[in-house]
């Protein structure tokens, strides 16, 4: 590289590093002015002059000790907070001069920093002067509708003192501290202490936004109580006497003595109001207003039991006689069918508990109606009474329906049974025939065991159907033994033809082989003997199935299958 060319990159980056330089402190000296700006336009907030002008008022009190704090808190950033700015300011521009551009960057850094927190302090006691400056005028118009409020309501118990009744010498009352209150306020405002004031007229507006609801709502409780509850008091007097002439009578309670209880209780309501207590009165009233409904309930209810009373008495005699009746038959039912058939359920003795409760019911109904006709009927008790005896006389006319339909079956199981006998005593003799048919050389003693098991159940279930008395719990057992050995007997007649049949095919089948194969031969005498000496059919069919399978191995399935299509054939 020629001298020339190294001269020229060294010029370049010279300018290169001049230029950044140039750069960097355009830009510090540009956030410098800003923050100059900053400073001097939070320097320029009117507080002093609002600091001067609430220094020439006449303050006192809370306004004063506000404005004092203020002061020495302006004070402070004056003397220290802007002074440390302003010094902080000045360094960071010497810096920047010197081209110590990480100082001067730091040093702004802090006077930045110092700087957003003095605003906020600046603008937050800014705000707090044009606030207490405002004060006095804010109070003068807040004070002027309070007085035409006051004066509003001061004409309202003036000219309306019947609609409050006795509460007017408490209303006065409150008139009288909120004109104790206004004198307050005046004072505040002439010493200077408008802070105060203010505070001394939100009093004033709470306590008259009150008197303005309780003068709202003293003439509608006092109606209410007057036109509504003891109105109803009044009513409940006149229908309870009219109810005392109609004969009624009340359990365990004083209908007098209820309403002469709601009445103090409203007396009671009457006095809070007095003393402008609307919560506690709203309370006793409601009290009363729920009592007064319980007392309309109870009457209501009684005059209604009445009425039911009447409508369901001589339905209920009327009841009690058709299920004494029902009774009578079922007893005599019962008795009829006691003859014939032994009876597991003590139907009798049930029948004849059953008519000592339809008794009892009966002498309860009675009860009711003479305390109807001796004119000491509760009817609400009178109507739970009807309603329990209807329920039992119900629950016993099921019960004898129960037991009469149960007896009812007896009969029909019995007939059932002897048309079951017959059929039972065909299918032996159908299962006889059918061993008969097929001329076997004999049966095996299982076969003849069953058999006269059978025939045995057969003969003990036409003598116990033919007692005088019969016992269907025992015939009924003796049936389901008896169907079940009928089906093993058929089951076993079936397999027992099956097999001699079966046996007889393969030994025609395994003929032809007898005198080439040596075991078969001895197969075919194996089970004939076992075929025409001991009636083991099924053995025997088992002895030469083996033999005729080792030699042919389809021939016993095609015996079979040829067997099977003669039966079905036949059948």
């Amino acid at each position: 590289m020629r001298f020339t060319d190294i001269l020229f990159i060294i010029v370049v980056l010279v300018l290169v590093a001049y230029g950044v330089i140039y750069y960097v402190r355009t830009q510090r000296s540009r956030e410098l002015r800003e923050l100059e700006q900053r400073k001097d336009d939070m320097m320029s907030v009117s507080i002093a002059d609002q600091l001067f002008t609430l220094k020439n008022m006449d303050l006192s009190g809370q306004t004063k000790r506000k404005y004092e704090s203020i002061v020495a808190s302006w004070q402070t950033i004056t003397n220290f907070q802007f002074t440390e700015i302003e010094s902080a300011l000045v360094g960071a521009e010497q810096y920047s001069e010197q081209m110590n551009l990480v100082k001067a960057k730091k040093t702004m850094a802090q006077a930045r920093e110092m700087m957003d927190e003095t605003e906020v302090q600046v603008n937050d006691l800014h705000d707090m002067l044009t606030e207490l400056l405002k004060v006095d005028t804010e109070n003068y118009e807040k004070h002027e509708q309070l007085m035409e409020r006051y004066n509003t309501a001061r004409k309202s118990i003036m000219n309306h003192s019947f609609d409050y009744g006795p509460a007017i010498e408490t209303l006065e009352k409150n008139l009288n501290y909120l004109e104790l209150n206004f004198t307050k306020y005046n004072e505040y405002t002439k010493n200077g202490d408008h802070l105060e004031a203010r505070d001394m007229l939100e009093n004033i507006e709470s306590d008259l936004t009150s008197l303005e609801e309780i003068l709202e709502k003293i003439p509608a409780m006092y109606s209410q109580i007057k036109n509504q509850y003891e109105d109803s008091l009044e009513d409940l007097r006149d229908g309870y006497q009219k109810m005392l002439d109609s004969r009624f009578n009340f359990e365990d309670i004083s209908i007098p003595e209820k309403i002469d209880e709601i009445q103090e209780q409203l007396n009671d309501a009457k006095n809070r109001i007095k003393q402008a207590d609307l919560v506690e009165a709203k309370t006793l009233m409601d009290k009363a207003e729920r009592n007064i409904n319980s007392l309309y309930d109870l009457m209501e209810t009684e005059i209604a039991s009445r009425d039911f009373v009447n409508k369901n008495i001589v339905q209920l005699k009327t009841l009690l006689n058709e299920v004494a009746e029902h009774n009578r038959y079922a007893s005599i039912e019962v008795d009829r069918i006691a003859q014939s058939y032994i009876l597991h359920e003590n139907e009798v003795e049930t029948i004849g508990e059953l008519t000592d409760q339809i008794e009892i019911e009966y002498n309860k109904y009675r009860q009711l109606t003479r305390d109807i006709e001796e004119h000491n009927a509760i009817y609400t008790n009178i109507e739970s009474s009807i309603k329990k005896i209807r329920k039992r006389v119900e629950e016993i006319d099921e019960s004898q329906n129960n037991i009469l339909k149960g007896l009812s079956d007896l009969n029909h199981r019995e007939k059932e049974t002897k048309n079951n006998l017959d059929m039972y005593e065909l299918e032996l003799r159908n299962f006889k025939r059918k061993v008969e048919k097929n001329h076997l050389p004999g049966l095996h003693d299982n076969y003849y065991a069953l058999f006269y098991k059978v025939t045995d159940q057969i003969e003990n279930l036409s003598h116990q159907l033919n007692r005088v008395r019969i016992n269907m719990v025992e015939i009924d057992q003796l049936e389901s033994q008896l169907v079940e050995n009928l089906a093993d007997l058929d089951e076993l007649t079936e397999e027992t033809v099956d097999s001699a049949m079966l046996t007889e095919y393969m030994i025609q089948h395994s003929n032809r082989f007898r005198y080439d194969y040596p075991e078969v031969d001895q197969a075919i005498k194996e089970a004939q003997y076992l075929f025409y000496q001991e009636y083991r059919y099924e053995e025997a069919l088992a002895v030469i199935e083996k033999a005729l399978r080792r030699v042919e191995q389809d021939a016993p399935t095609q015996v079979r299958r040829m067997y099977h299509q003669e039966k079905q054939t036949r059948l």
